[in-house]
């Protein structure tokens, strides 16, 4: 695609083209994405385009000019609030994602204690170590400190006793995953909802990967831990209707339990010539495209299309655990609680078992080494994926054959990272990677080993390198 800024105008079927011929290189909703795709099925899609479209004019800045941004909100809100089981006057605020969902919940964590607890000068957050790194985000942003919550290094569910002796007079929330991305897991929600209360902080549980199908997973019988609204102490969950939702990107949900915490996530300002301002979210303008796209989704497929796709997809998870159990050479990293499920290799690299499995046509997500859990691969199982579970099972077997051992990373480079941190060439580091014009190697194990075998900070200044030249 042209990066010039054309002098006169193209024609659309010009425009379209260039925009398909872009596109075609990306994940496609064709089964074999493990990460990042979230599919209902073609109608569902369809849909979701349509309804897309229609809201596309819709700005959610003004609500008073804009009634139907506050229908259809309202609509998406009360639905999945009935769906948490919510007391009746708890709230809902429709976001861009969970990103936003989770900075806006420590954001209101922060300003009701500065409230109520002004005494508290250096607000703290209980955060266990397998929680999205989006509340690192929202700490750095807002001010809040982060103390980190151990986790049990086999069931990778957060230590409530480890987060009991750390409890202070300064934590002003407390925070359990529902279930956490990386593992699948549900954090004991009860235990930690209790300690908040005890201390007078706030609790939030982060649903956003398990928020629109843990309910439904509820409905058909199987046994889940306490997660929603109904376990005491709960003040705030959020969704992300874009993933298992199905809806497009991005929008999520931030419900919260009474009107007093929503009102502490608010900003409004009055102070300045124009018009008076009030936002719920950090954004001022905002589509309702994405959201009215989630209300025609969920209208369509109803709880009981929830219910189906909620089993198919804990039935292939459970299928390909059970593969994992069985075969040498791999074995699970914890045992999940919904359809998100990561494996390690016992013998072999697994960086380089994930590229085999690229060269078979599938896309997994490697994850690195942090604390008790090892470098492994992350499945997120899909309503579309679910239906191919039996062949990446088979082509998994296959690739373990004489997989190769890990071989050492770069220690020399990484010694020059470490000694000249950001001032290093970015472009000849990517070079020297094989990453050249934004072209990265068919193969990326050797770059995941290097990333892998540096420590936290350093791996961070390593990951702004190399996406900060993915766009340059």
């Amino acid at each position: 695609m042209s990066t010039s800024f054309p002098e006169t105008g193209q024609r659309r079927e010009e425009i379209l083209a260039a925009l398909a011929d872009t596109c075609a290189r990306d994940l496609k909703s064709d089964g074999r994405a493990f990460a990042f795709i979230y599919d209902a099925g073609d109608e569902a899609r369809a849909i979701a385009r349509d309804a897309f479209a229609a809201c596309m004019g819709i700005n959610g800045l003004d609500p008073t000019i804009y009634p139907s941004a506050r229908a259809i909100e309202n609509a998406v809100v009360k639905a999945w609030l009935e769906v948490l089981r919510a007391p009746d006057d708890a709230v809902g605020t429709a976001t861009a994602g969970g990103t936003e969902s989770v900075m806006l919940a420590v954001k209101s964590a922060r300003d009701h204690a500065r409230r109520i607890r002004p005494e508290v000068t250096a607000p703290k957050m209980l955060l266990p170590t397998t929680a999205h790194a989006c509340f690192h985000k929202a700490a750095h942003y807002l001010g809040v400190e982060v103390v980190e919550v151990a986790v049990d290094p086999v069931s990778f569910r957060a230590d409530p006793d480890d987060a009991r002796r750390k409890m202070t007079g300064d934590v002003i929330l407390v925070v359990g995953s529902a279930p956490s991305y990386a593992h699948g897991v549900i954090d004991p929600i009860e235990e930690l909802a209790a300690l908040a209360a005890a201390g007078g902080a706030l609790m939030h549980v982060d649903a956003c990967v398990g928020g629109c199908v843990l309910p439904f997973m509820r409905d058909l019988g199987m046994s889940l831990p306490g997660f929603d609204f109904q376990v005491a102490g709960v003040t705030s969950m959020s969704l992300d209707l874009h993933k298992y939702g199905f809806a497009p990107k991005g929008v999520s949900l931030l419900l919260q339990r009474r009107r007093a915490l929503r009102e502490a996530q608010y900003f409004a300002c009055a102070r300045w010539t124009g018009y008076p301002v009030v936002n719920a979210t950090t954004l001022g303008s905002k589509s309702l495209a994405a959201l009215g796209a989630a209300l025609a989704v969920m209208r369509h497929l109803g709880k009981a299309g929830y219910r189906e796709r909620a089993r198919a997809m804990w039935d292939a998870t459970r299928e390909l655990c059970a593969v994992i159990d069985r075969t040498e050479g791999v074995r699970m990293v914890g045992r999940p609680d919904m359809n998100l499920l990561a494996f390690t290799t016992e013998s072999g690299d697994v960086f380089a078992l994930a590229d085999r499995l690229a060269e078979h046509g599938w896309h997994v997500q490697v994850t690195y080494a942090v604390g008790p859990s090892p470098a492994h691969i992350h499945l997120t199982i899909d309503p579309g994926n679910a239906t191919r579970i039996a062949e990446l099972a088979r082509d998994l077997v296959g690739c373990l054959v004489d997989l190769p051992e890990a071989i050492p990373p770069m220690n020399k480079v990484l010694g020059v990272i470490a000694a000249e941190g950001i001032r290093l060439d970015a472009r000849a580091f990517m070079s020297s990677l094989g990453v050249a014009d934004g072209a990265l190697p068919a193969r990326a194990a050797p770059i995941h080993r290097l990333i892998d075998a540096a420590p936290p900070a350093l791996r961070e200044e390593l990951l702004i390198l190399f996406f900060g030249e993915l766009f340059s």
